[in-house]
C-alpha cells in the first residue's frame, strides 16, 4: 500500500516512475522507529590530544623516577650523619649504631618489612615523625637502646 502511494506520487509529480502493478499487491511491513544516539567523540581535552597526554605522562613519570633515584643516592651520607649524631647526643657508640643499622636495613632509609621501617626497623614513629627519617629513626633507637640498656628489641646484635 506504502509502495503503490509512493509510486503515484512519483508518477504524478513527473518523475517517470512506472505505475503500480494491477492486482493485489504484497502487505507492507509495520513501520519501526529507530532512535540513533549521535555518537560524541572528544578528540582534545583541555587542548591536548590523547597522544599529547600520553606523552606528558610518561614524561612526568621519568621526572619522578629521576627524582626518586636522586633522593636516595642523596641520603645515603645523612644516615651517616643522623648515627654520628644520635652516638653524641645519646652516648651510644657509633660502632654499635652504625652495625645493627647496616644489618637491620644496610643503612637505607626507606627499608621496610611488613610493619617495620627505617635504618632501625622501628615499629613505631619516632617523635611523630616519618620513620624513614634518618635522623629520628637513628636518635629515637639509640635513646631507646640508652634506656633499656641493651639491643633487646632488635634481632641484629652489634
Amino acid at each position: 500500500m506504502l509502495a503503490a502511494t509512493i509510486a503515484a506520487t512519483l508518477t504524478a509529480g513527473g518523475y517517470g516512475a512506472a505505475p503500480p502493478p494491477d492486482g493485489p499487491t504484497a502487505p507492507e511491513p509495520a513501520a519501526t522507529v529507530v532512535y540513533i544516539r549521535p555518537v560524541v567523540t572528544i578528540s582534545t581535552y583541555k587542548g591536548r590530544t590523547a597522544q599529547q597526554w600520553a606523552k606528558r605522562y610518561r614524561q612526568q613519570t621519568r621526572r619522578l623516577q629521576n627524582v626518586r633515584r636522586h633522593i636516595r643516592v642523596r641520603w645515603q651520607p645523612t644516615v651517616t650523619y643522623a648515627l654520628r649524631l644520635a652516638s653524641a647526643v645519646t652516648g651510644v657508640p657509633y660502632g654499635e649504631l652504625s652495625a645493627v643499622s647496616y644489618c637491620e636495613s644496610h643503612h637505607y632509609p626507606f627499608a621496610t618489612n611488613g610493619r617495620y621501617k627505617g635504618i632501625f626497623q622501628l615499629g613505631w614513629s619516632p617523635f611523630g615523625f616519618s620513620p624513614f627519617d634518618p635522623v629520628a629513626n637513628a636518635l629515637s633507637a639509640a635513646l631507646t637502646v640508652q634506656h633499656d640498656g641493651g639491643w633487646r628489641q632488635w634481632s641484629c646484635k652489634p
